[in-house]
């Protein structure tokens, strides 16, 4: 299983999910994709771009505001 890792500190809305969108796309089953980010929406906007894609979020580690949230694809 490949795991990507996507660091969007420092970037607003709707900057970070743009770059989780940009390495997932194309992935296999079966990816792990970590994405860190610090933005006040970040868990919001990840979970809401997960849902819309069916992607399951695996868990949600480190304190607000910066959190690592981990997506199976």
């Amino acid at each position: 299983m490949e795991t990507i890792r996507v660091t969007t500190l420092g970037m607003r809305c709707p900057q970070p999910v743009l770059m989780l969108a940009h390495h997932a796309r194309g992935k296999p089953a079966g990816t792990l994709i970590e994405v860190t980010g610090d933005c006040p929406t970040f868990e919001k906007d990840v979970r809401q771009f997960c849902e819309r894609r069916g992607r399951t979020v695996l868990a949600v580690l480190g304190v607000p505001p910066r959190l690592t949230i981990q997506i199976q694809f």
